[in-house]
């Protein structure tokens, strides 16, 4: 992992074949994991064109197009938003490439970095021209976005605050969306049924962070599927007051019951299995679970 932040050069360790960091005993030479099979997919990976997470996009689009369809309300505006974040999440993506990869080799990605920047800032410049109430919500986002950049440059970025910052991050646009397609983008156009569905679809997303570790990097330690387990209890008992006090219907909260029955029982599955789960069956899984709890946030 490699970060623009100074440090000092770890003690390699020799054993027959590869070389070992001491500090975290991982190979130096082994090969780097790969998200994309298709060369040209890595190269544009590579050089800032595409996130090398796959997750991310979902992680990226669900969250206003959920907080859109809660409006039940076409929207030139929030079409207009989407193409700016959709520009602005690329443009993110690539920037924490470029702190992270370095100097010598960053001059390749900062072509994507410029030209991101360009087509967020058109859409994204006409859309605060035009609804300036939206500048509210730059109270929130920045502080989670630069937290989310300084992690990364720190070479923390697979660390759990960073990626609670990111997804945080992310879901504030679903009330973002919402209030924008039925008022003027304001916090104070956004109603408690708005907030508390958006709410119960980001807290999924936290959940997603340990439960993926237990079941691929932690698989071996139950601590993890532990750990998982009861954040979801405590993520459904929040969904359950919400509905209690007339914020949420019923079938989120059942579905967030599903949530962490699943939070227990995958991870649990994996550690019995001769060969665990991959981690693009687990990718579709959660991208599976991640419509249903929209779906039942939808249902009257």
């Amino acid at each position: 992992m490699h970060s623009a932040a100074p440090q000092t050069q770890p003690t390699l360790e020799r054993t027959p074949g590869k070389s070992r960091d001491r500090a975290t005993g991982r190979p130096q030479n082994g090969p780097k994991p790969r998200h994309h099979n298709n060369p040209r997919m890595r190269k544009l990976a590579r050089d800032g064109w595409i996130s090398d997470q796959h997750g991310a996009w979902t992680m990226m689009a669900f969250p206003p197009l959920l907080g859109w369809a809660l409006s039940f309300t076409f929207s030139w505006m929030v079409v207009l938003m989407l193409v700016a974040w959709a520009m602005a999440f690329q443009m993110f993506s690539a920037v924490c490439l470029w702190v992270k990869t370095p100097a010598k080799r960053r001059s390749r990605i900062a072509p994507a970095v410029i030209t991101y920047a360009v087509l967020a800032a058109l859409p994204g410049a006409t859309l605060l021209a035009l609804r300036p109430q939206l500048l509210w919500w730059a109270i929130a986002f920045a502080p989670l976005a630069s937290s989310a950049l300084y992690l990364v440059w720190k070479g923390r970025e697979r660390s759990l605050s960073a990626r609670a910052a990111s997804i945080l991050a992310g879901n504030i646009m679903g009330p973002v969306a919402f209030s924008l397609a039925i008022a003027d983008g304001s916090p104070a156009a956004v109603t408690l049924h708005a907030w508390a569905t958006c709410a119960a679809f980001g807290l999924h997303y936290i959940g997603t962070v340990p439960l993926v570790r237990s079941m691929i990097r932690g698989r071996k330690d139950p601590r993890w599927a532990v750990g998982s387990t009861l954040l979801h209890a405590a993520f459904t008992l929040c969904a359950a007051v919400a509905w209690w006090f007339g914020a949420l219907t019923i079938w989120p909260v059942l579905m967030w019951a599903c949530l962490t029955a699943r939070a227990w029982v995958m991870p649990t599955l994996n550690r019995t299995r001769a060969r665990p789960f991959s981690p693009k069956m687990i990718g579709f899984s959660e991208l599976g679970w991640s419509i249903l709890l929209i779906a039942s946030l939808l249902i009257p």
